[in-house]
């Protein structure tokens, strides 16, 4: 059950303020022994080198615990606070669904509505497709078919454009047959939503969300932002500081064009920790939607597949929807973009709610949300600390040790909980990046390491030879650009022949 001892005496005492044990870590709490757990798994983690960014902790309205740590900016020294604005990814598609949901209310729309009553032209096998299903991710449309392409960053895509080509490509299920979550499905119903409010999307949300809730740092383009309220990204992939920073993308493109539609109405908001509080407290409330329209926005619809993680079952009106261990329900959400990442974690009849909001995302970081919401309901649960990043842990190790010591490092991996080495990218990332710096050893050992964990890459031996060759051996790299030759795969997509025989004619002298 709810580990949160004597809540409202907990809640109602003053706030305890920790001394940080790390630069920038900033955390207060109004349970002591909670407060200590968080952050010994918070800590641990920093200490790792991983960035765990905001969490907050909530009950009855009421702060358990709020804790930074990292910098929203690293070249300033800025740390995170609760109204540091971040990307929240696919959290914006609880959004979608709530201003869908607020037209059902006012009897604009009903969630039985097909496609074929808002749009043109819509082929037989989509006319059908309801609102509902949209909403629940079971109306067959698929990220994977061919409608829906591209990445946050692309090109802007039309209104026009992109319901072209997603009406064009096949279904991959009936409609209303199964679960297929699906970026698409909701850019159709941020068209909806415009079409039937007679507003711009965005424009909409304000209005009838935003605003309502209190929530004044929340959109795409409406908010006059500023630099210094927001969080820089930063791609733990990239060894170069330089490189790793990649600022403040989205609110420099968005001063001057508008949102793409493959991201409008299912990611791409910002947001911050304080409004995102604002949200679930309207919710609580009843203040945004009827009593039975939040009864079907928080209600598990359709069985999404996830059995595999623990508590997620079905998929709701922009919630994935599972039971605590309570037997309560528990709705989460996350989204994220490689940079940034957001999770939210509300258990509506305990009026918990859990947010974790970083700007270095990885697949490690983003259980730390998770992690937190099980403590609170087992005091006996400690987690372990998100583990070194191999790519850091690496470059750390030639900065003091030399070349010759490169055999030392599988069992640094496996000690430490990195792990071993699984994907190519890491190693020759890294060894280019210490190309680039003048230390060539460096590099030449770690890109014949990662030809051994990959004897099969045409590329590393490209990458390899290319190492050679700028520390002046060039037999030998002319023997590995001719082994990548020799790993072409012969369907016409040998992405560094083309180098390596060019390479062999420079070195050759021909």
């Amino acid at each position: 059950m709810l580990q949160l001892r004597t809540l409202a005496g907990v809640v109602a005492g003053a706030l305890l303020c920790l001394v940080p044990a790390i630069a920038h870590a900033q955390t207060t709490g109004t349970d002591p022994v909670l407060t200590d757990r968080v952050n010994q798994f918070l800590r641990q983690s920093e200490a790792n080198g991983v960035v765990p960014g905001g969490i907050g902790i909530w009950v009855d309205g009421e702060p358990v615990y709020q804790g930074f740590f990292g910098e929203a900016d690293r070249r300033t020294g800025r740390s995170f606070d609760a109204d540091t604005l971040f990307d929240i990814g696919s959290l914006t598609k609880q959004f979608t669904a709530a201003g869908i949901l607020v037209l059902a209310d006012q009897g604009q729309l009903t969630l039985q509505d097909r496609l074929a009553d808002h749009f043109g032209d819509v082929p037989a096998d989509k006319a059908d497709i309801t609102i509902d299903q949209l909403l629940s991710h079971s109306s067959g449309l698929s990220d994977d078919t061919g409608g829906f392409q591209g990445h946050d960053a692309d090109p802007f895509v039309s209104e026009a454009d992109f319901m072209s080509a997603l009406f064009a490509s096949p279904l991959t299920s009936p409609p209303g047959t199964r679960h297929e979550y699906t970026n698409a499905g909701y850019s159709v119903l941020a068209s909806i939503i415009e079409r039937v409010s007679g507003q711009d999307y965005e424009a909409f949300l304000r209005e009838a969300l935003f605003e309502p809730a209190g929530m004044q740092q929340t959109g795409y383009r409406l908010m006059d932002w500023r630099e210094d309220q927001a969080a820089r990204g930063y791609n733990y992939r990239q060894p170069d500081p330089a490189r790793a920073d990649t600022g403040w993308f989205y609110l420099e493109r968005w001063n001057d064009e508008p949102v793409t539609w493959h991201l409008r109405g299912n990611g791409g908001l910002h947001s911050t920790m304080a409004d995102l509080e604002r949200w679930h407290r309207v919710l609580q409330e009843n203040r945004l939607l009827s009593p039975g329209t939040r009864a079907l926005f928080e209600a598990p619809h359709i069985p999404s597949g996830f059995d595999g993680r623990p508590g997620f079952t079905h998929y709701g009106y922009g919630w994935a929807v599972g039971t605590s261990p309570d037997g309560t329900p528990v709705l989460s959400h996350n989204g994220g973009n490689s940079i940034f990442f957001a999770s939210i974690h509300r258990y509506p009849e305990e009026d918990v709610l859990v947010l974790h909001l970083t700007n270095e995302a990885s697949r490690e970081i983003e259980r730390v949300g998770y992690a937190i919401r099980h403590m609170l309901f087992d005091d006996g649960f400690e987690p372990a600390p998100i583990a070194p990043y191999s790519i850091r842990l690496i470059q750390a190790f030639t900065a003091h040790h030399p070349p010759a010591a490169a055999g030392r490092l599988p069992a640094l991996l496996e000690t430490s909980g990195a792990g071993p080495i699984e994907e190519a990218w890491i190693l020759n990332r890294l060894g280019y990046h210490l190309l680039g710096e003048g230390r060539t050893d460096w590099a030449i050992a770690l890109l014949q390491w990662n030809t051994q964990l990959f004897p099969d890459d045409g590329n590393l031996q490209d990458s390899l030879a290319e190492a050679y060759a700028h520390s002046g051996q060039h037999a030998l790299a002319i023997r590995r650009y001719r082994q990548a030759l020799a790993m072409d795969p012969g369907d016409g997509n040998c992405q560094w022949c083309d180098h390596a025989r060019q390479e062999i004619t420079r070195l050759r002298g021909e």
